[in-house]
């Protein structure tokens, strides 16, 4: 009896897991969205922890998580993933001046409105 029990709960277990691979590693394992950046870029700081970047139809919002030197003390800074300058993703990259540098702690996609919102609102 406890065998039958044992069979028929290890075959929905399995009936449970993911069809193919693809599926399986569909997990915090994928890859990052990254935006490519062209030259035109405008960026404004949005507070002591932020900036907000529009280009090409693109308004991205981008969070440091702490107070960011880098961007405080100079109006011009570069954003970059692993080297690739112009290169933001939602994880490893840096906004950089000569004061210093800051690591991206999150990027989020937003609406013109509120990209412009938030840049006329700018500290």
């Amino acid at each position: 009896m406890y065998r039958c029990l044992l069979i028929v709960l290890s075959l929905g277990a399995i009936a449970m897991l993911p069809v193919d691979a693809a599926a399986a590693g569909k997990s915090a394992d994928a890859p990052p969205s990254c935006v490519t950046l062209s030259g035109q870029h405008k960026a404004a700081r949005v507070s002591t922890d932020g900036m907000v970047v529009a280009d090409d139809g693109n308004h991205l919002r981008l969070d440091f998580g702490r107070y960011c030197d880098a961007m405080m003390k100079t109006s011009s800074v570069m954003i970059a993933t692993d080297g690739r300058e112009n290169v933001v993703c939602t994880h490893g990259s840096t906004v950089s001046s000569r004061a210093g540098s800051c690591a991206v702690r999150e990027m989020r996609v937003i609406d013109e409105a509120e990209y412009k919102r938030l840049a006329r609102r700018r500290n």
